[in-house]
């Protein structure tokens, strides 16, 4: 059995990170969740959040996706996410921004998806707070 697995964390922007690692915390759509070697096959999507992994040195890596979908099969990861960021302070102005994007649209009175956009500002409220 081993103890590390393949992962792959790619954006739209470029390939953000490709390598072995011990685990990967994942922000769920219903909560976090931890991936560890020989995990079960998934799909999932990913809310907004952070996306913490260790690659077994002391090196741990942390990212801020606004979302995305993870795909879990033969010890292999591929995380396909709209955005990643690390850097605290880049983090707070992406954050802040698509908050503001989000208010913007609730604004508008006929918009269909009130209580998506709702939900995903919250995330991003929470995030924002962890950074």
């Amino acid at each position: 059995m081993t103890n590390k697995f393949e992962l792959s964390v790619i954006s739209a922007e470029s390939k953000v990170f490709e390598g072995e690692v011990e685990n990967v915390l994942v922000p769920g759509m219903v909560g976090d969740f931890l991936v560890l070697p020989n995990h079960a096959p998934c799909i999932s999507s990913i809310r907004p959040g952070f996306v913490e992994f260790s690659d077994g040195a002391s090196s741990k890596h942390r990212y801020f996706v606004s979302g995305g979908i993870i795909e879990v099969i033969n010890n292999t990861v591929s995380l396909l996410v709209d955005k990643a960021v690390t850097g605290d302070k880049d983090i707070k102005e992406d954050i802040s921004t698509l908050i503001s994007g989000i208010d913007e649209k609730l604004a508008i009175a006929d918009i269909t998806n009130k209580d998506d956009l709702g939900l995903r500002k919250n995330d991003l409220e929470e995030a924002l707070k962890q950074v």
